[in-house]
């Protein structure tokens, strides 16, 4: 029995993550309207923000934040932002997103350095040091520490940073005494005492480094995502001296370098903080007049966007066990309570479903992908290999059933949904894996694969003249944040949409037979699975429907169109709605696929 085997289990992790309804939880993240500050029909329920760079089309989150990026990154412009939001609305999920997008664009990656740090790791800096010299060692020596242990970045960039240690005499921070490099946090000590003491002008400093990096990497951007404004409230001294820092950091990179200079600098804080922070500072206030974004406590829409996420993944783990309608029908009956914000709904929506899966589904395994999975991953890897499948030495090997591979580097045996294998004369030459899944991917799934790849030492690259190993995840959708990670690490995501086996599957096994009467499998053909799980298409609210249809080049306008009508005029079949919407004959197929799948249905 491998070591993993059984334990494809990610629903009970994935509803512990979102319940603390604290931080950035990838796998529920759901775009958010964005207006211009004043616009007609502005409420507390919407994100309102300006376009830095004038874009006058950003509709979300997503877009806003995409355009701040390409503001510094591309266009080589200073960027600054002021986030002013209530507790629980999502300030810190903001903050760690746009890292998250920093990141996962390769050519950002390989040229920036990117610290995103709470203000209140300051105050546990044991010094007796004042905070304005707290914050800027730490700015500092991060920065310091990334530009010469980032393996991304070019080499001359690492030799400018440590020729700046140098010319302060600071060369000898880097040593530890042995071969081992210095580590972050030992680093950030010796940076702090050396600089403290010193008579350094760290707002030179900070330019003077972003001027010689940018000198040998034009493309080099420098990124300071700051968190938790709100932490200092009860330190009026710590709150001006920060006002007072990044009044001048804001002010050297608007007069000296008249806003020429790849500079991205969020400070994020509840809406009281920022507001006194400006206010009472008219310099800093005309900086930063166009540069807030009042982010919203969250919309019913958006609410209703993260419970179909849960509530979609559940359906893709669990649907066809005997007991699913039950649990289903539970789900479905949790009374709507009007959150105050994001946290408060993650944290009582989640824990509701939780309750839920822990009495039905607590030992289940998840449902397996219900489609070809193997089938797809060898045509995949008969494309991929096709150059060397034209000679009669190669042939392709596979499996019909789970694999089990022990790891290279930890011996721990891994089932696999899919593996191939490409033989030149009969001995293996390459390797191909594949997993797949019943709902859209989570990040763990991800985490996951990636750890089995590594202990297969997977290579993805042409090496002494062998193919390149193929690596395949397998679901019908994916984010699109989540299938870039996936492309980071040379896995190719492979939309596939479910293929409803219409026969009995066996149930689970179990030890506890209480627990084989709970999750004991049945038909998912039967004749009351449709109407509590179809998404209907004439009573669906807006949020429903635009996860209903993703996948299908369904547009938002065109959903919009179809709420309108139907109050005239409910929909009768898929024919009927194709018709007035003018669909194209894909977008069509794609909707009979998800009819024939009971995923939506025309009920009046």
């Amino acid at each position: 029995m491998p070591e993993d085997a059984g334990k494809k289990r990610y629903i009970r992790k994935f509803l512990q993550q979102i319940q603390p309804g604290e931080g950035y939880v990838e796998n529920i993240w759901v775009e958010r309207d964005v207006r211009l500050p004043g616009k007609e029909g502005e409420d507390d329920t919407t994100t309102t923000a300006e376009s830095l760079s004038g874009n006058s089309s950003i509709s979300n989150i997503t877009e806003l934040l995409r355009d701040d990026l390409k503001h510094t990154f591309d266009d080589r412009f200073f960027t600054f932002r002021f986030v002013a939001a209530f507790l629980g609305s999502g300030k810190t999920s903001l903050l760690t997103y746009l890292h998250e997008l920093t990141t996962t664009q390769s050519n950002y990656e390989k040229h920036s350095v990117v610290i995103q740090f709470p203000l209140s790791h300051l105050r546990t800096v044991g010094s007796s040091h004042n905070f304005s010299i707290k914050l800027y060692c730490y700015i500092l020596g991060d920065t310091f520490w990334q530009l010469i242990h980032n393996q991304n970045l070019l080499p001359d960039v690492k030799e400018v940073a440590k020729n700046i240690l140098e010319e302060f005499d600071a060369g000898s921070l880097l040593n530890t005494g042995t071969r081992e490099e210095i580590k972050l946090n030992p680093f950030r000590s010796k940076f702090s005492k050396f600089f403290a003491t010193s008579e350094v002008n760290f707002v030179e400093l900070f330019f003077d480094v972003i001027s010689q990096v940018t000198k040998v990497d034009p493309r080099f951007t420098f990124v300071y995502l700051t968190d938790e404004l709100d932490s200092l409230e009860k330190f009026p001294e710590e709150i001006e001296e920060t006002r007072l820092i990044f009044r001048a950091l804001l002010k050297q990179a608007v007069q000296k370098f008249r806003a020429s200079i790849p500079l991205l600098i969020y400070l994020v804080g509840t809406s009281d903080n920022v507001s006194s922070l400006i206010q009472e500072d008219s310099v800093l206030k005309s900086l930063v007049k166009d540069s807030v974004i009042n982010l919203s406590s969250g919309s019913n829409k958006e609410f209703m966007m993260i419970k179909q996420e849960i509530d979609d993944r559940i359906k893709g783990a669990y649907k066809g066990y005997k007991n699913f309608n039950s649990a289903w029908q539970e789900i479905e009956n949790i009374p709507w309570k009007t959150p105050t914000n994001f946290r408060d709904f993650c944290q009582y929506y989640s824990g509701k479903v939780l309750e839920i899966h822990e009495r039905y589904f607590a030992e289940a395994e998840e449902q397996k992908f219900e489609g070809d999975a193997r089938g797809l991953v060898e045509a995949k890897c008969r494309e991929k290999w096709g150059k060397y499948l034209n000679k009669k030495v190669y042939t392709l090997s596979t499996v019909e059933t789970t694999k089990v591979i022990p790891g290279k580097k930890t011996g721990e045996k891994h089932a696999l949904d899919c593996y191939v294998e490409l033989l030149h004369n009969g001995t293996q030459v390459a390797r191909g894996f594949g997993e797949a899944k019943n709902y859209e991917l989570l990040s763990s799934h991800l985490e996951i694969f990636s750890k089995w790849l590594d202990d297969f030492e997977f290579n993805p690259y042409l090496s002494d003249n062998n193919p390149p190993e193929l690596a395949f995840m397998i679901a019908p959708s994916c984010s699109s944040l989540l299938e870039k990670k996936l492309e980071l690490q040379n896995i190719e995501f492979i939309q596939a949409d479910k293929v409803i086996d219409k026969k009995s599957t066996t149930s689970p096994s179990s030890k506890n037979s209480t627990v084989d009467k709970i999750i004991e499998i049945k038909s998912t053909s039967s004749s009351d699975s449709k109407s509590s799980t179809a998404v209907n298409i004439n009573t669906a609210n807006e949020a429903e429907l635009i996860i209903t249809f993703r996948g299908t080049n369904v547009k938002k306008k065109t959903i919009q169109k179809l709420l309108n009508n139907r109050n005239s005029n409910h929909y009768k079949d898929l024919n009927h709605l194709v018709s007035d919407l003018k669909f194209s004959d894909n977008v069509k197929a794609k909707l009979q696929v998800k009819l024939d799948h009971e995923e939506i249905s025309f009920s009046d």
